[in-house]
């Protein structure tokens, strides 16, 4: 009992204690209840026998993007790397003098990519904004700067991009409140994601939707009259509408999926290739549905995780050492959950109506985590937010007898 009693007491002076940081709104809501793993969801082995290429090469390869046949992909670090044969080629870094990766303010962190119809290669840094690249030349330029607000909201969190045939640049930002070494923290409070335009020619950002829970990929319409988001912390994707008579409004493309969504592909099929890399059953809710309707709850884990990394923090900032600098990026991360992770992989394939069609799974455990999926010749291409190799899964397969 005087346990409990402890417990109690220490929940309510950190849910309650008046200007304890972060500084998050907390509102109630209702999760989806999530897919059967039925129908174009049942399980299947199309993933299952994955290479680990490059291992111990390339690091934290989170976003991929294919041009001509040929495979692109970050490393932790700043690298940008193309796929040539069987070895990695540096064709440009974007990253930003550091001491080590867990001093990712400093460093930079690359997520999505993606090839405009010129050959130009876009990549986010959650830092820093986005940057276009001549994969040619390896020639960089700075194209969207996130170190000032933009519509009246600072940018803490750049994800993802998609330019159009017009080179008008489309992009999301996960979150306005937290930086991306605090992305656990984003995911108790409220939403502060959002989607911008950028016109290349007058060098201005539009924004286009707010308030989205942290949103990550992006895709374009193969008719470009229509953008999707996804929605990760309520594990749906967001459809907004470019041209046509629901120009300028946004619904909801794909509900109830059966995990968080992270970039989005689309494939040679026109299929939209949503990637999962954490699942959720009727039976096995994600933590954030548990917590969802509680917003003291959110609040009181929020803190829990700030307190725990302020002692480091502050020590990190007045005697800067390995040990507090990884530690303190350790619990901001999502590293302390990685144990909690699930093996199987998970690509839901869905069509230009927003229905699932068909997806991609896999039974064994040869990779894990990915974030993002591309297709060059007959091999799917996987990256991931956590591995320390490029994950390779063939296309075709014959099923043992």
């Amino acid at each position: 009992m005087t346990k409990l009693l402890a417990i109690f007491i220490v929940f309510i002076a950190i849910a309650f204690l008046p200007g304890l940081p972060p500084e998050l709104d907390f509102t109630p809501y209702t999760p989806s209840e999530p897919m059967d793993f039925t129908g174009p969801l049942a399980p299947n082995d199309k993933l299952n026998g994955a290479e680990k290429l490059f291992e111990g090469k390339i690091v934290n390869p989170e976003g991929l993007a294919s041009a001509n046949g040929s495979i692109y992909a970050s490393s932790r670090g700043g690298d940008i790397v193309k796929v040539v044969g069987d070895k990695l080629v540096t064709i440009a870094n974007i990253g930003h003098q550091c001491e080590g990766y867990w001093e990712e303010k400093k460093c930079g962190r690359s997520l999505g990519m993606a090839f405009d119809s010129k050959g130009y290669l876009y990549v986010v840094d959650a830092y820093y904004g986005i940057f276009k690249i001549n994969v040619n030349t390896g020639k960089v330029g700075h194209l969207i700067k996130t170190d000032q607000p933009i519509a009246g909201k600072p940018v803490k969190i750049a994800n993802s991009v998609v330019v159009g045939k017009d080179s008008t640049v489309y992009w999301t930002a996960s979150s306005c409140d937290t930086t991306f070494d605090d992305a656990v923290i984003a995911m108790f409070g409220d939403a502060s994601g959002r989607l911008f335009k950028f016109d290349p020619a007058t060098k201005t950002n539009t924004l286009l939707l707010d308030k989205i829970h942290f949103a990550n990929g992006l895709a374009l319409s193969p008719n470009e009259d229509f953008l999707i988001v996804a929605e990760t912390v309520r594990c749906r994707v967001i459809r907004y509408w470019l041209k046509g008579p629901k120009q300028g409004t946004s619904d909801v493309f794909v509900d109830g999926l059966p995990g968080i969504p992270d970039n989005i592909k689309v494939n040679t099929e026109g299929l939209f290739d949503i990637t999962v890399p954490l699942q959720r059953t009727k039976s096995i809710p994600l933590a954030s549905d548990l917590v969802a309707p509680y917003p003291l709850v959110r609040r009181f884990l929020a803190r829990l995780f700030y307190l725990m990394e302020v002692p480091f923090a502050m020590i990190q900032e007045n005697y800067p050492n390995f040990y507090s600098g990884l530690i303190t990026h350790w619990i901001g991360s999502f590293d302390p959950l990685l144990p909690l992770f699930p093996k199987e992989l998970l690509v839901v394939q869905v069509d230009q109506n927003g229905k699932v069609v068909s997806s991609l799974q896999s039974t064994d455990d040869k990779v894990n985590l990915i974030s993002d999926v591309v297709v060059a010749g007959n091999y799917y291409y996987l990256g991931s937010p956590f591995n320390n190799y490029l994950g390779r899964v063939k296309k075709t397969k014959v099923k043992a007898e």
